[in-house]
């Protein structure tokens, strides 16, 4: 068939800030996706794509600004294969958070004095505390060791999927007599937090703005949005950067069962009809739109543990997106492949973190909890492939 006469339609669907695509033409996906055998990782057939990026980046743009994705060429800038984000929309998006930056981060604030603590950061557990050198942090105290564990957890759970929107993230040990500490001592004393406890450090951002769920995902037409190929032709690269943040978040908050950002809103719809229409808890933007997914202390530990309250919405939320990016697809065949994800987890953690032995690390049923959602997130993978 001539390729100029297939009439492509883009579709983008999400239930409550979910993206799906389909195409009206359909593909055989599966079948070039995860050849014959069922077992055949997800991540062999990305490694072997080429994909010709400068000759779509020349195709791609509109006035320098906007996708036209009229034509079957153009529209494979946007999407490939109807499941994932291009390669070329990939290479727009940089870390949000560079490696050496957050090594460099870790071991600056570990043994820095802290000389300001003032309420900021959220929860009123939570403080903003300011450097000797003008460096400022979140400092989490949590209700309990098993939040800062959380947050920690789910930090070094993104670095495993290469998700870089978390601030980095240091630990430290509440030593009123040390060098670190001693400045702020009364102000501890007077919050009541226990001398010893651990506490996390994720670096300050400034000049950030709360997130609304973007809003071509939050109208409902039946089963989700759909967009037209007119539609589409409007919106900017930075949306489709964006977008294509949001489709990590989904998968990141389905892994760590958060129930204290989107699906929280899904919930509160039952008695709360426009809680769509305000921002996203616990999800900022740059000023160079990059998302930051921040208070990830329900992450893994809590989160796990209520999962019973929340599965439901956790299921939705995940259920609705079929849109990925082939980076994280990697990383989660990986993870599938390893049969151990929390193994995985555990190392980079202990590696990277001087007091990971003392804070802990998952429980054994967690620890199969958390194998479990790499395996969901798998099979929904392929189910999106052979849908499509």
């Amino acid at each position: 068939m001539n390729p100029g006469k297939v009439k492509l339609c883009a579709s983008l669907c999400m239930w409550l800030g979910i993206v799906t695509w389909i195409g009206n033409v359909k593909l055989h996906l599966w079948s070039v996706f995860v050849q014959q055998s069922p077992e055949r990782d997800i991540a062999f057939s990305l490694a072997n794509e080429q994909v010709n990026i400068s000759k779509r980046h020349a195709s791609g743009l509109r006035d320098g600004k906007t996708f036209n994705i009229r034509s079957p060429v153009i529209l494979d800038n946007v999407i490939e294969h109807r499941v994932f984000w291009s390669a070329w929309l990939e290479g727009l998006s940089t870390r949000v958070f560079g490696v050496e930056h957050e090594r460099k981060w870790r071991e600056q604030v570990r043994d820095a004095r802290v000389v300001v603590l003032e309420a900021g950061c959220g929860r009123p557990t939570n403080r903003l505390a300011t450097f000797a050198d003008g460096t400022r942090a979140c400092v989490r105290y949590g209700i309990d060791a098993d939040q800062v564990l959380g947050e920690t957890l789910s930090y070094y759970l993104a670095e495993l999927l290469g998700i870089s929107n978390l601030p980095p993230l240091a630990l430290s040990k509440l030593n009123l007599s040390s060098e670190q500490w001693a400045s702020v001592r009364g102000h501890i004393e007077a919050l009541e937090w226990s001398p010893n406890a651990i506490v996390s450090l994720t670096e300050f951002i400034p000049n950030v703005t709360g997130v609304f769920i973007p809003l071509h995902l939050r109208k409902q037409q039946g089963g989700g949005l759909q967009l037209s190929a007119e539609t589409m032709s409007n919106m900017t690269v930075t949306y489709l950067v964006e977008l294509m943040q949001w489709s990590d978040l989904i998968i990141f908050d389905y892994l760590t069962a958060n129930f204290d950002r989107i699906v929280s809103h899904i919930f509160s719809l039952q008695w709360d009809a426009r809680v769509m229409e305000r921002t996203t808890n616990n999800l900022l933007k740059t000023i160079n739109g990059h998302l930051l997914f921040i208070d990830n202390e329900a992450g893994l530990v809590h989160g796990y543990r209520v999962l019973d309250l929340w599965e439901r919405y956790h299921r939705l939320l995940l259920s609705s997106s079929c849109i990925f990016r082939k980076s994280t697809v990697r990383r989660i065949s990986e993870m599938k492949r390893s049969g151990n994800s929390a193994k995985l987890l555990y190392e980079l953690y202990r590696a990277r973190e001087p007091l990971a032995r003392e804070l802990g690390s998952l429980s054994e049923e967690h620890a199969l909890t958390l194998q479990k959602r790499i395996d969901v997130v798998y099979k929904h993978i392929k189910h999106c492939t052979e849908i499509m």
